[in-house]
């Protein structure tokens, strides 16, 4: 989701409150959340993403549920192993056990089980822990990532729902695998860690899902973050017709502002987007079902 940030905030416009430097992060932050409408209007248009979740996932025989962990000849001598395997229905099931393991640990595990897989556990806001991102070379962000029936996160325990889930974190590779593939798998952060993927405030998992927040003041939305730990430290000023890459990004605006938006950053910390002018009812109902929430 950082991948090219230098651009995004050559394109932005520079701040016009000098209180604190504005992040990169959060350029890119503002910039994704105002161009992932769910719906193509003019004031929020569409654009690639970098982040993939499977849309089907892989179903596994009950039978093969019971399968016993294997692990790889060559690293039985690490009983502390940072990823733990196992094999059922032609695909390797791994787990990651070291969230904080260096990449070279994984993949040296992962060249072991003869993938050419690099593997990056990073920060990820509530809605993406346990989830994929792939930066594959090659792959064009909105066309069908060549190895969806290859790679895939593992599935989640119905207990794991809700916030302040404990989870196991994973993913499955078809053991015939032969490409390449350069994978983000998400995981909580720790206090001070900025996100490298993020998902929408309003997402499931997410602190204000289900929250009334489409269009409120920007003083009561902040409010209610503040509620749950978080505290808002940057805006960006969306403007009816300008593409999310154009707005301004700053650290102050009116308590009156609309709300049309926002996201986690770092831990603790969110942005927001906001408005002089409120969003379409037509589209904040398009917004809140795609959430699963009540619209009324």
């Amino acid at each position: 989701m950082t991948t090219n940030l230098d651009d995004v905030v050559e394109r932005l416009a520079p701040a016009p409150v000098p209180a604190a430097p504005l992040t990169p992060l959060a350029r890119d932050l503002m910039n994704e959340i105002m161009d992932a409408a769910p719906a193509p209007v003019p004031a929020l248009e569409a654009r690639p993403r970098r982040r993939w979740r499977p849309l089907v996932a892989l179903p596994v025989a009950a039978a093969l549920v019971a399968a016993a962990w294997i692990v790889p000849s060559a690293l039985n001598s690490a009983p502390a192993a940072a990823l733990d395997v196992k094999e059922e229905g032609g695909y390797y099931v791994i787990e990651v056990k070291d969230l904080y393991a260096s990449p070279k640990v994984y993949e040296t595990q992962l060249k072991n089980l003869g993938l050419n897989v690099d593997l990056h556990v990073v920060p990820a806001t509530p809605s993406f822990e346990g989830e994929l991102t792939l930066d594959t070379p090659g792959w064009q962000p909105m066309t069908p990532f060549p190895y969806r029936d290859k790679i895939v996160s593992i599935d989640q325990p119905e207990d794991c729902a809700g916030v302040g889930r404990t989870c196991p974190i994973g993913l499955k590779i078809d053991k015939s695998f032969t490409g390449s593939a350069d994978v983000r798998l998400g995981r909580a952060a720790r206090p001070g860690e900025e996100y490298e993927i993020i998902g929408s405030l309003t997402d499931v998992r997410e602190p204000m899902n289900c929250v009334p927040f489409y269009n409120r003041p920007v003083s009561e939305v902040r409010a209610e973050l503040r509620k749950r730990g978080v505290a808002v430290d940057e805006y960006a000023i969306h403007k009816p017709g300008q593409r999310g890459k154009d707005a301004q990004v700053t650290t102050s605006v009116p308590d009156s502002m609309h709300v049309l938006g926002g996201g986690l950053s770092s831990y603790g910390h969110a942005g927001l987007v906001v408005g002089a002018e409120p969003l379409a009812d037509a589209l904040v109902k398009k917004m809140l079902l795609a959430d699963g929430c009540p619209t009324s």
